[in-house]
């Protein structure tokens, strides 16, 4: 599965450059942050490499800004823009480039990295594509170490070395978001770094990521968001298709193109490389969402905390058993009229969703596009976690 990466390359000096200087009203600009200094490193240095053999603005275009951090291991943190110049070659002009010790899955490093390339090119709209590992909405470390361990029940495979490791960017140390030497940064985190930029879309290039946690913990920072419910296998997405419709097609429709794009280079495999999951959310639908879940979280403690959740549509394996499908779910302890409403509201926040018949074995038939975890009594450290998220504040589903 694909790693969170860190995106912007920079050399330039800002004194002497002229393309930084805004020259229109709409001016965008597409940060990619390439979190690499990890065992994905290689496989962020071919998805830079990607890009740069891709679409890039001209150097004539003063209103569309391509800039990527990217942090490999052994290399120097840097961020750059990238474009074409007047013979159609790609040219990285670097920003600004970072100690060797920076911690790129540091939620200050974020923010510093998001600040330095708005003061380098200031634009009107911005976009986002955070690379890196990924597991969700959990707490830092919690996935690899996790504190409390499943029921029998809740196994989906029998505990063992991972025969798929090799093929996904969650590999066996995958993190909250990011990772860098064991270090992590949780949703909360990403979510203050962000600061107060309105972002047309964030794409999550990591696993693990289409959580209902993690959509509403990010729905003031951003119009709409693009990641996976289940793990992203190490190739990603195809970056070599990514950048140009982000700049010739409205943020919905740009998402919706790489979306297709990416399910299409994955059906295009055989055998067990044949596994993909993407999700579209407009953040705009959310609050309806959590006004449906809430008397059906309230209604029904007792029905969720004793549900056979073996019986639910998973998006984990082994047992990762945080991550079940929010409609198949809801649609096993809700009322026939809760359920109605939730479909409603869920239709308003879901906005596309796709998947292959299996991924990695799993049988996908209940895909609403969205994970939830189902909480139990028990899971204390997890579950107190849990109350800290606004999702949860919001419908009350851990109590």
């Amino acid at each position: 599965m694909k790693r969170f990466c860190v995106l912007i390359l920079a050399a330039f000096c800002l004194t002497s450059c002229h393309w930084f200087e805004p020259s229109g009203k709409d001016r965008q600009a597409l940060l990619i942050y390439l979190a690499g200094n990890n065992s994905l490193s290689a496989e962020g240095e071919a998805d830079l490499y990607d890009i740069e053999q891709s679409w890039l603005p001209s150097v004539r275009d003063k209103d569309k800004g391509v800039l990527i951090f990217y942090h490999f291991s052994d290399g120097v943190p840097t961020l750059s823009r990238f474009y074409k110049d007047r013979s159609d070659v790609t040219v990285e002009d670097v920003i600004k480039t970072y100690p060797t010790s920076t911690n790129s899955a540091s939620a200050a490093t974020l923010a510093t990295v998001l600040a330095d390339a708005e003061n380098a090119w200031p634009a009107e709209r911005h976009s986002l594509i955070l690379w890196s590992h990924g597991s969700g909405f959990l707490p830092e470390g919690y996935y690899a170490q996790p504190k409390e361990m499943a029921a029998p029940g809740d196994r989906l495979t029998d505990a063992g070395p991972d025969p798929y490791a090799w093929m996904v960017k969650a590999g066996d140390g995958s993190k909250s978001f990011g990772e860098d030497h064991g270090s992590e940064m949780d949703i909360k985190e990403v979510s203050q770094a962000l600061g107060v930029n309105k972002y047309e879309f964030i794409l999550f290039d990591a696993c693990l990521m289409a959580n209902v946690e993690i959509a509403y913990e990010l729905r003031n920072n951003c119009d709409y968001l693009l990641f996976s419910p289940t793990e992203i296998l190490a190739d990603g997405f195809p970056y070599e298709k990514m950048v140009q419709p982000v700049f010739s097609l409205n943020a919905k429709d740009a998402l919706k193109n790489i979306a297709v794009s990416y399910m299409e280079h994955y059906r295009a495999m055989t055998g067990d490389f044949q596994s993909a999951t993407v999700t579209i959310v407009e953040t705009a639908g959310l609050p309806a969402l959590a006004s449906a879940c809430k008397p059906i979280f309230q209604n029904h403690q007792d029905r969720i905390l004793t549900l056979d959740r073996s019986q639910v549509q998973p998006y984990f394996r082994f047992n990762k058993h945080w991550f079940y499908d929010l409609d198949h779910f809801v649609q096993q302890v809700a009322t026939d009229a809760e359920y109605q409403q939730f479909k409603n509201a869920l239709a308003g926040a879901v906005i596309f969703k796709d998947t292959t018949e299996k991924f990695l074995g799993i049988e996908m038939k209940n895909v609403s596009g969205l994970s939830v975890y189902i909480p139990r009594a028990e899971y204390t450290v997890l579950n107190t976690y849990y109350k800290t998220l606004a999702w949860n504040q919001a419908t009350g589903l851990v109590q």
